[in-house]
């Protein structure tokens, strides 16, 4: 007997491999459309905390610690157990951008223009505050911490440590979180 036709086991059988050729095949799919959401996020975040840190670092580079100025121009941390703002001042300076200096030769701080880094834990985000202005220069912040690291007291040698914590949510609600930590050498 010469038979032509399936019978309905063999048709069952390659329906079943089948389904589970294409269930692992979509499972790929998705996996890697996941993953490529997640490196995508991930790049965004350390691209937008790498500029809010060099925002801070290129400012903080040239304020001080030392300065004998009355009012003192010196840089400050908020006395908090999560030290989420720093104030800070910059040197004056004249119409051409050049750091303004009194007879002695000692820089003038700008006291009358303080700017504040302040971290907005409800909205997420990270504020320069200056003249009454204000700026975002970071968003999907979930923490912020300003560190006094101090090298010699003796020498006047000091840092400030900045460490940047940014998270966001794949569209499957996935958290994707990134640290960066900036350390800067205050002027002396």
């Amino acid at each position: 007997m010469n038979k032509k036709t399936f019978t309905l086991i063999e048709v069952i059988i390659t329906l079943a491999i089948s389904i589970i050729i294409i269930l692992t095949l979509s499972n790929l799919y998705f996996t890697g459309s996941e993953l490529e959401q997640i490196s995508n996020i991930k790049t965004e975040l350390e691209t937008t905390g790498r500029i809010a840190l060099d925002i801070m670092t290129n400012e903080l580079k040239n304020t001080t610690r030392t300065s004998s100025q009355n009012p003192s121009p010196n840089v400050t941390i908020t006395s908090g157990p999560n030290q989420k703002q720093l104030r800070l001042y910059l040197p004056e300076t004249d119409s051409e951008g050049n750091v303004v200096v009194d007879e002695d030769g000692e820089i003038i701080w700008d006291t009358n223009n303080p700017i504040h880094y302040q971290y907005i834990p409800g909205q997420k985000e990270l504020r320069r505050l200056e003249g009454g202005g204000q700026r975002i220069i970071c968003s999907n912040v979930s923490d912020v911490d300003f560190s006094d690291i101090t090298l010699d007291n003796s020498l006047y040698i000091n840092e400030i440590k900045i460490t940047l914590t940014l998270s966001k949510n794949t569209p499957t609600q996935r958290e994707v979180s990134v640290t960066l930590t900036s350390l800067v050498k205050l002027r002396n």
